[in-house]
C-alpha cells in the first residue's frame, strides 16, 4: 500500500508540473493529501508497534 501511495504522489506531482490552472492546483492538493496519509499511516504503525508497511 505504501508503494502505491508513493507512486500516486509522484504521478500527481508529474501532472502538476505539466499542467496549469485548476488541474495543477488539484494535482498539488491531491499529492499533499496523499503525503499526509502516508505520514499518518507511519505514525499509527509506530504506535501499535506492528508494521503496516512491508
Amino acid at each position: 500500500m505504501k508503494i502505491s501511495l508513493i507512486i500516486a504522489v509522484l504521478l500527481q506531482i508529474g501532472q502538476a508540473v505539466t499542467s496549469a490552472g485548476l488541474t495543477r492546483s488539484l494535482a498539488e492538493l491531491t499529492a499533499f493529501v496523499l503525503v499526509v496519509v502516508l505520514v499518518l499511516m507511519k505514525r499509527e504503525s509506530q504506535k501499535s508497534e506492528k508494521p503496516v508497511f512491508d
